[in-house]
């Protein structure tokens, strides 16, 4: 009830700061001219500029190398303008300013001609940018050997007067100088490298960023034009093969369907092994729960994480280790990933368009039998059906009595052909960004429209996000980052997953007979239904709407010290609808059916944090402290209605229905309560230590386990620093790191801890009982970690290497255990249960070229994670089942193996006819098919099973004398996860053409292939289409191959149906997953086209994705999820996917 009032005061706070923080900009520029009162004698220039600073909006810019700057002058002003105090500041110098009052900036520079240096001077002019085209403000540019210099203004520009024969020096903090002789030009545009020697990338961490030099965790990071180039719907998939110890797959192809990241391995059985998301420091655990998504046919869900425009993504880091995650505490166990948006950079707008179209196509065509094979088929099976004979004594038998039909005749059809397209999508996004040392500003507008390959599915989305930066004094500053986002994906498909597979449209695209013919058992409608007929006749929708924002204030109470207070949270919106007309199977059998779910949930969340940072020359010190409470709640409720008489409205008159099927409501709520700390120091730049710790208090445990601890520490020794190396000049940093802590997990339904009431019948009256087991001892499942790493760069760091080693030991796991049936219940909640991980990963990244026209730059990372069932409470296992196939037992979590193993018999090849003797065998006359086989003594038999030749064959594991092989003879049969995975991208640059490739791949990962059963003749429904392998190489008599059985229809292949290794696949593969070709059109170009003054940058671009996959696996992608945690690797046809080819234009405004 504390923990409830708390929460109701912080969402007062949270709407108060979010109003005022929401005030309109004007209230900072509307404000009255300001009266500026200076009266001081004997003060250098310089100190003259710091005067006026404080007492107006405007900043000065200059460089230190003018003349001038330190003369003493005595001032006294009073009065509103600015310039009649300038004119004064600046009397009998040889210095002069440059004003603008939009973006309240002064620049200082030399008189043109300067009455120190009467020598006859030209005047020149240009313009400062860096690699990326952007402008540099505030670079030095100097006449080397003299005084004479300026610096760049706020759009990179300089002027300046130079005696003939001139050499400009330019320079800037972390860039190379550069030396450029004037040789009568009068224009320049000067490009700066960055000098990678100087420049100390900042990253960002929990609550803070931080020099990469000061790391003592294990942190990855990926920046804009990393995520960017990949033209991605997703940031998400942008992150793939690119992340050491990241882990990326989707179990779909299907437009803006999720993906699953695994950092580090999965470290819980049923809680959540999925990581945090921070958004520009909102909190979010990706909940699938909060989308709409299909109830029938069970297709994918949308991503959550799709409402975030990739192109808005300024940087992505992964914090991996205990050390970097525990300042999350209960939320850090599955790893964090923090995304950065862009913000505005000090200067005039810049307005930048990113527009592309694409054009997609399937990578795979999966190869089945035509209509001729397809009739051939039918005719060795079973010759009594429609597709021979018609019905003309309407007897239902379909004989040779009836009257013979030519299936020749009948249409066909190649359903992939038809049903697959070449998918045409538009990508435009707009954004503007700029501003002062008093306001920054940055806003975006992005709309995708994406077809799938399958006919009739689409989906789109739009984007916006604005962020504000506010200097409201010297020290105080607030700003604000809001965000809308709309998606919605429309059409009928089916991922793969679970459901009833056979009835899906990808299911369908690949199994449907591909001879038109009516079958009354099965088109029990009155006709033929195609899979086009479920496409056009179905209607499908999921949208989602969602909202982020953020609003923070930093006050800066003394030197160092510094208060931060931030209110933020989301609100997401999602409905799905669905209808099936009676012409269409899924609608068939309820004459109809309608389907309509909304899900609702929103996220609060208030943080205060004090830091402090203080550099005491051989030592620094950076603490922080905070207080945060955040409430999160999710509704959900639904409708499903069947037998509609009237189908003219479909699922927006869901009351025609007449027989109502389920209808459901559900609340869930969640609130924590967290204390944090953290603790840097480094002594000389060598010795660094970083402590951490965290208190979370959550409503989901009882009162005497209500709050988790998780501490951290990390050590580094920055050898490099050290004299006895560094005076050696080998290593431009040599860095080892060791770091422990521990990070908790609570991701399980709420209040386990007590019983829950559902209603209950008892003799036809209505009561309430308990619907689950109280467990007032339930706690925090809890994940310690070990990393050590190192930290190697040398060569003027052209060569970079991190190598990390980590362990990673999950106990009090949280499982629904078993418990005794005198109870009253099947399951408890409880603590128990042990997972470990361990593992290494090596990012390494070469600058292998780096010349004025050529550049060549590699990145590369492998990792290995190996997963491991410690204990499971006293089961030596746990049954995995993927529901709505044939083959449904497929898996299990056992004890001393990792998670995500199928489980089955050994196949050991096909029963041949040299392993039967058979009655009548003196009639060679007798069909095969009427042949009674025997197995002979010391073959091997299946338990319950009839078999005969082309069954499969399994291997009697437990040697048994009798030879009989049982459910004791089942075994791991394959492993979903990757021994090893990873990537590589080389880069190139030569003038303006730049192209990069990246692959990525995965080695030693397994999948369990059911839509082979299918596709074998595995199934009774015999009107399936067969894989045209299978039927030229099947085992027959005249063909006593071992690589396939034969049909399982007549019980000819009894063993077909068993789970067993013969459906294992290896699963490795590399990708060619993009290959991007861009041109930067020379400014000279766009100078003479007289574009220049507008344009700042114009690239186009070339984009390939996906463009090809070296694998043995069979199926239409071997980077394939189940949705089912428990058993990834697991395939039943999925949505196939897409190789896309994007043109694109980028131009800077």
């Amino acid at each position: 009830m504390k923990l409830m009032k708390k929460k109701c005061r912080y969402n007062i706070l949270f709407v108060i700061l979010l109003c005022l923080f929401s005030l309109p900009t004007q209230a900072v520029y509307g404000q009255q001219a300001k009266l500026i009162n200076i009266d001081k004698a004997n003060i250098e220039i310089k100190e003259a500029f710091k005067l006026i600073e404080r007492q107006t909006d405007y900043r000065f810019f200059y460089t230190d190398i003018l003349n001038d700057l330190n003369k003493k002058i005595t001032i006294k002003y009073s009065g509103e303008k600015i310039e009649p105090l300038l004119n004064k500041v600046l009397e009998n110098t040889d210095l002069t300013y440059k004003l603008n009052n939009d973006t309240k900036v002064i620049t200082i520079a030399p008189l043109k001609t300067s009455r120190a240096d009467s020598q006859k001077r030209t005047p020149v002019s240009g313009k400062i940018v860096d690699e990326k085209e952007e402008a540099i403000i505030g670079a030095s540019v100097k006449v080397k050997g003299t005084n004479i210099g300026t610096i760049t203004d706020t759009d990179g520009s300089f002027s300046l007067d130079v005696p003939d024969g001139a050499t400009l020096t330019v320079t800037y903090i972390g860039f190379n100088p550069q030396d450029i002789k004037v040789e009568g030009r009068t224009n320049f545009r000067i490009t700066l490298s960055e000098d990678a020697k100087l420049l100390d990338e900042v990253v960002v961490v929990g609550y803070g960023t931080m020099k990469k030099s000061d790391l003592t965790g294990s942190i990855t990071s990926l920046k804009a034009e990393d995520i960017i180039e990949s033209r991605s719907l997703s940031f998400v998939n942008a992150m793939q093969g690119k992340m050491a110890g990241v882990q990326i797959s989707s179990a779909s192809g299907e437009l803006g369907a999720s993906s699953r990241i695994s950092i580090r391995g999965a470290n819980s059985v049923y809680g959540s092994s999925l990581p945090l998301y921070v958004i520009d420091g909102v909190q979010m655990d990706v909940n699938t729960d909060e989308v709409a998504s299909a109830k029938m046919g069970n297709g994918s869900t949308l991503d959550p994480l799709s409402s975030i425009n990739p192109s808005d993504i300024e940087s992505i880091e992964v914090l991996k280790d205990a050390s970097a995650t525990a300042i999350y505490g209960s939320r850090g166990a599955n790893g964090v990933i923090i995304v950065t948006t862009r913000s505005g950079k000090v200067g005039k707008t810049r307005i930048n368009y990113d527009g592309n179209v694409s054009f997609g196509t399937v990578t795979k065509k999966i190869d089945v039998l035509g209509a001729s094979d397809f009739i051939d088929y039918r005719r060795e099976i079973d010759e009594n059906t429609p597709l021979f004979y018609e019905d003309s004594n309407n007897d239902g038998a379909f004989n040779e009595l009836d009257k013979p039909r030519d299936p020749y005749s009948n249409p066909s059809h190649d359903w992939q052909s038809e049903m697959l397209r070449t998918a045409i999508s538009t990508n435009h996004n707009i954004s503007a960004d700029g501003g002062s040392d008093k306001l920054r500003y940055s806003t975006s507008l992005g709309y995708t429209n994406n077809e799938g390959i399958i006919i009739n599915n689409n989906y789109n989305r739009i984007t916006s996000r604005t962020k504000l930066d506010i200097q409201a004094t010297k020290r105080l500053k607030f700003g604000s980052n809001i965000s809308i986002s709309h998606s919605k994906f429309k059409g009928v498909s089916q991922s793969g997953g679970e459901g009833n597979a056979y009835n899906g449209v990808v299911q369908s695209l690949v199994t449907a007979r591909p001879v038109e013919v009516y079958i009354p058992s099965w088109d029990n409608t009155g006709t033929y239904v195609s899979p086009i007929a479920m496409l056009k006749e179905a209607y499908k929708s999921t949208s989602l709407l969602r909202g982020d924002a953020n609003v923070y204030g930093d006050y800066l109470i003394m030197e160092g010290l510094s208060l931060n207070i931030s209110a933020g949270g989301f609100y997401s919106s999602s409905k799905g609808n669905e209808f099936y007309g009676k012409n269409t199977e899924w609608g068939a059998g309820d004459i109809g059916r309608a389907i309509i779910s909304e899900n609702r949930a929103y996220y609060l969340s208030n943080t205060n944090q004090i830091s402090y940072k203080k550099d005491f020359g051989w030592s620094n010190l950076d603490a922080m402290a905070a207080f945060e409470i955040n409430h999160y709640n999710y509704e959900s409720f639904g409708v499903d209605n069947s037998n509609f008489l009237d189908e003219s409205t479909g699922v927006y008159s869901i009351a025609k229905g007449s027989v109502l099927k389920s209808l459901y409501s559900y609340r869930g709520i969640n609130n924590r309560l967290s204390y944090l700390a953290r603790v840097y120091y480094d002594l000389y730049k060598r010795y660094l230590i970083t402590v951490s710790i965290r208190a979370d208090g959550s409503d989901k445990f009882g009162k005497n386990n209500k709050y988790g601890y998780f501490p951290s520490a990390a050590v580094a020794w920055r050898l490099s620093e050290e004299k006895f190396l560094k005076d050696k000049n080998i290593f431009d940093n040599l860095k080892l790191r060791l770091s422990y802590g521990r990070t908790g997990n609570e991701r399980i339904p709420p209040y386990q801890y007590m019983a829950n009431m559902e209603n209950s019948y008892y003799n036809g009256i209505l009561g309430l009982s308990p619907s689950t087991a109280a467990n007032e001892d339930l706690k925090w499942e809890s994940t310690a970690q070990y990393n050590a790493g190192v930290d190697v760069a040398f060569l003027k760091n052209r060569i970079q290497l991190t190598f990390d080693a980590y362990k990673k030991v999950t106990d009090n796991m949280l499982m629904p255990t078993p418990i005794p049936s005198q109870s009253g219940f099947s399951t408890q909640w409880q603590n128990i249960g042990r997972v470990d991980n361990s593992g290494i990963e090596v990012q390494l990244t070469t600058h292998n070229i780096a010349t004025k026209d050529f550049e060549w730059t590699t990145n590369f990372n492998i990792s290995r994670n190996k997963n491991k069932v410690k204990s499971l409470g006293g089961v030596d296992f746990i049954p995995v089942s993927i529901g709505g196939g044939w083959i449904t037992n497929v898996g299990r979590v056992i004890v001393g193996e990792e998670i995500g193993t199928a489980y089955g018999y050994v196949f050991d090849g096909i029963y041949q006819l040299d392993d039967f003797t058979w009655q009548n065998n003196s009639d060679p006359n007798i069909e095969y098919e009427d042949r009674e086989f025997r197995l002979k003594d010391g073959v091997v038999r299946v338990a319950g099973k009839n078999v005969k030749p082309g069954s499969f064959k399994f291997k009697n594991l437990n040697g048994s004398e009798d030879n009989l092989v049982d459910e004791n003879d089942q075994s791991v049969i394959s492993r979903s996860s990757p021994k090893f995975f990873g990537g590589i991208t080389n880069s190139f640059r030569y003038k303006n053409f730049e192209l990069s490739v990246f692959l990525s791949g995965a080695y030693g990962n397994e999948v369990f292939n059911e839509s082979r059963f299918r596709l074998e003749g595995g199934t009774p429904l015999t009107w399936l289409n067969l894989s045209k392998d299978f039927w030229d190489n099947r085992w027959t008599t005249e063909n006593p191959t071992n690589k396939y059985g034969t049909f399982s229809v007549d019980t000819k292949n009894v063993t077909s149906m068993m789970t067993s290794s013969y459906y294992v696949e290896d699963a490795s593969y590399l990708r060619l997953k993009t290959l991007s070709i861009a041109y930067n059109v020379p400014h000279s170009f766009l100078k003479s086209m007289k574009w220049s003054e507008n344009i700042s940058n114009l690239k186009v671009y070339v984009t390939g994705d996906n463009l090809y996959t070296w694998t043995k696996y069979t199926g239409f992608d071997p980077e394939i999820d189940s949705n089912n945690a428990l058993l990834t690797g697991f395939d039943r046809i999925s949505y196939p996917r897409t190789r896309t080819l994007v043109f694109g234009v980028n131009v800077t405004f």
